[in-house]
């Protein structure tokens, strides 16, 4: 069964047209990070390892587009990208990891210009623009948008499917979206609010707050606004066990807004909290000081409120004030064995 990738073709504003041709008349994809030079026989972790020498201000995008770029094999399918409009085009990869230095034109008019080397080919099925309208039905969850690759899909997504004459199948879906009811209110909440370009960031927060109070939460009493640096925070009696870091942004992503994350975990450092969470109120990414020895490590998981998954239900209900604020002995031992792995 083929894996499934999306690939933006640039990272320079107003030039991913022309790169998408560069892709397309080169029968290839290609990332960047050139200074790492050619990785051939490399295994993923020592990838990794050379990609946090070089302290790039993108380690965190790095690694992530690292790890799925260098896990497709020969026969995945791997589309590419114009942001949430549309994809350019959908091809079948046809080599393993190759390298050659600037061998990809971004656009970029610099005088310093940027180019990618890391690259595999592609034999291209589909050239012809297609509209994220004409592509998605209803139900259909849009691939990620932002960052330099998507999610390494384990299956080709329906919509691609049907893009290619593959074979869709009718089983239900274990990542059948669901809405629980005491979750609703707060759902149908964020499809008012998306609708309502003019909407302040204030309400944002109001979403959390009536997350937060499905979950068990009272407001002024455990819900507080900004005490100090904290956008909103969690508090049991008078100490702070969660603070969510909000945004107006709804393509909101842990990935590609880590600067907010490290911002919220500055603080988080300084006051001795444990979790922290980044969120549009219909996106969460929640982070556990305690799970790891780094921020990537320290990743819980995240979700999306209006794309709610089954598997999902499994973090909001740790969210939930009686499993927050009790301390999970077997949890702790679970995090500390995996900080020495």
């Amino acid at each position: 069964m083929p894996k499934f990738l999306t690939i933006s073709p640039t990272h320079i504003p107003g030039k991913k047209p022309y790169a998408w041709e560069k892709f397309r008349d080169g029968n290839y994809i290609a990332i960047g990070w050139s200074d790492l030079g050619d990785l051939t026989g490399l295994s993923v972790e020592q990838v990794v390892s050379k990609i946090r020498k070089h302290h790039f201000n993108s380690e965190t995008n790095a690694i992530s587009t690292f790890t799925k770029f260098l896990a497709l094999e020969i026969g995945d399918i791997v589309a590419v990208n114009n942001v949430n409009f549309g994809l350019f085009g959908v091809g079948k990869v046809t080599s393993g990891y190759k390298f050659k230095l600037d061998m990809h034109d971004t656009g970029s008019e610099d005088d310093d210009k940027e180019f990618y080397s890391h690259y595999r080919k592609v034999k291209w099925l589909v050239t012809d623009y297609k509209r994220k309208e004409d592509l998605l039905r209803i139900d259909e969850k849009l691939w990620k948008p932002y960052g330099t690759t998507g999610t390494l899909e384990q299956d080709v997504p329906d919509f691609i499917k049907r893009l290619l004459n593959m074979p869709v199948s009718d089983k239900p879906k274990p990542d059948e979206l669901i809405q629980p009811d005491f979750l609703k209110t707060v759902i149908d909440y964020i499809a008012i609010l998306k609708k309502d370009a003019a909407h302040k960031e204030r309400a944002h927060e109001s979403i959390v707050e009536d997350f937060l109070c499905s979950l068990g939460y009272e407001k002024h009493k455990h819900i507080k606004y900004r005490q100090g640096r904290l956008d909103v925070s969690i508090y049991n009696d008078d100490r702070v066990v969660l603070l969510l870091e909000v945004k107006r942004d709804w393509q909101l992503d842990f990935e590609t807004h880590m600067n907010d994350v490290k911002q919220a975990y500055s603080y988080s450092l300084e006051k001795g909290i444990r979790f922290v969470i980044l969120t549009n109120g219909d996106y969460y990414a929640l982070f556990d000081r305690l799970k790891g020895l780094s921020i990537d490590s320290n990743l819980v998981g995240y979700f999306q409120l209006s794309q709610l998954k089954r598997e999902d239900l499994k973090i909001i209900d740790r969210l939930k004030k009686d499993n927050l604020f009790k301390t999970d002995i077997k949890e702790l031992f679970v995090n500390l064995s995996e900080s020495f792995q």
